[in-house]
């Protein structure tokens, strides 16, 4: 009888495909990271990025640099406008045609490992549509069922039936013949599968790492007079899509009952696309707190491009983790632990735990009004480096260095 060692879709790796469905958040820079660590870790095997035609036309700047690292070797492929219909966001089947598409790719192309870049929502095709004709991988970026451990989280009825629902899934997940790793963006969560669930696939923490690069000071000084920052403020910032998820409501909501010697120390920076379902009540929020003349607030409206967001931290003080029920990881913890400022951050789930485990800041329930206000009013007014602890923030943001990423992945390709 065969082990799983000699199955041949196990010998020598020649071929990666990588499938991503989405187009925003940090998806872009996890392709951009990724294709970087190949160029400089893993010489002898190919890579193909697999996109939809929006991420092509959203993330231009992406695809060029993917091309131009190695041609020929390194490379992104964007899906036929078909297919690109047949996944777009509308569409309630999108992940099982999908895994169709993924498939017919990885088979076309001789893979012989294959990884779903976003696979929280693959799990049901996988389990139920054709075999992965190469071994697989997934990274899996929301798991919740541990979430139990954490002192902060307090599950309710359906989180904790959706805990249950995400355990089973997933357990049937890693019994799969071709499953080969599950990268995992949670460390916690990392422990807590392998010491729980049975499977013969590996289990590996994923870096949350970025593309780094020196920035220099006079960028910075440029950024501030763009916004025309006033002397002696406390830049506090909340960067990225503005959506329900950030809450930047309560937020703007926290900070209008804050008091006006609080408010007269700081410059609120929200800088991120507003989420059109919400964007008449945000602004009418940001109209108010300008015409009360005490707080700056500076808003930016627009996309942030990934190559500009790192500015944005140097740029802050302190930067703003403070979503709603937030699942999963944000690599705001450590973009900002690389900046060398704390970070103020919802209390709930993973983050809250990671915040405090590393000492990166303070943490508060932002679902509570009087607490929420209570929490910015310390950051703006108690002294920076009594909000944090430097040296854990540094080594968590090492752990997570674009090295640590590179190690992963020669990792699992010689696995």
């Amino acid at each position: 009888m065969s082990s799983k060692n000699d199955d041949p879709v196990r010998n020598h790796c020649r071929h990666v495909l990588a499938f991503e469905m989405q187009t925003g958040g940090s998806h872009p820079s996890y392709i951009r990271n990724f294709a970087v660590q190949w160029a400089e870790k893993i010489p002898d095997t190919k890579i193909d990025f697999l996109v939809t035609q929006e991420f092509a036309e959203q993330h231009e700047a992406v695809l060029n640099q993917v091309n131009s690292l190695e041609p020929g070797r390194i490379g992104m492929i964007v899906m036929k406008p078909d297919e690109s219909h047949r996944v777009r966001v509308s569409n309630k089947f999108r992940e099982f045609e999908g895994w169709k598409i993924f498939c017919d790719y990885a088979t076309s192309l001789g893979s012989q490992k294959g990884l779903l870049m976003y696979s929280d929502h693959f799990q049901l095709p996988m389990l139920l549509r054709q075999r992965s004709p190469c071994q697989i991988s997934c990274i899996y970026f929301r798991p919740t069922f541990h979430y139990g451990q954490f002192g902060n989280y307090q599950p309710n009825l359906k989180q904790s039936l959706a805990a249950v629902r995400k355990k089973w899934m997933l357990s049937r997940l890693l019994k799969l013949r071709e499953m080969d790793v599950l990268f995992c963006l949670d460390p916690i969560a990392v422990d807590y599968i392998r010491d729980n669930l049975q499977t013969n696939a590996r289990i590996m923490q994923l870096p949350d790492s970025f593309v780094r690069e020196e920035i220099p000071r006079d960028r910075i000084d440029r950024l501030r007079e763009e916004f025309q920052i006033e002397s002696g403020r406390r830049v506090v910032l909340l960067l990225g899509i503005l959506d329900r998820r950030k809450g930047p409501v309560q937020l703007l909501q926290a900070i209008d009952a804050m008091d006006d010697a609080s408010k007269s120390k700081m410059c609120l920076l929200m800088a991120g696309k507003i989420d059109e379902q919400i964007e008449s009540e945000v602004l009418d929020h940001v109209d108010k707190l300008q015409r009360q003349g005490k707080l700056q607030l500076v808003m930016k409206n627009s996309y942030i491009t990934d190559t500009l967001v790192q500015d944005y931290y140097e740029l802050a003080d302190v930067a703003l983790t403070t979503y709603q029920n937030h699942m999963g990881m944000s690599s705001a913890l450590i973009r900002a632990a690389l900046a060398k400022i704390p970070v103020l951050s919802s209390s709930y789930g993973l983050m809250g735990e990671l915040v405090l485990r590393h000492q990166l800041g303070t943490v508060v329930d932002t679902t509570s009004p009087v607490e929420f206000t209570a929490a910015i009013e310390k950051v703006v007014n108690e002294d920076v480096d009594r909000l944090f602890d430097l040296k854990e923030a540094l080594e968590f943001a090492d752990s997570h260095s674009p090295d640590a990423l590179g190690r992963t992945l020669k990792d699992w390709v010689s696995g």
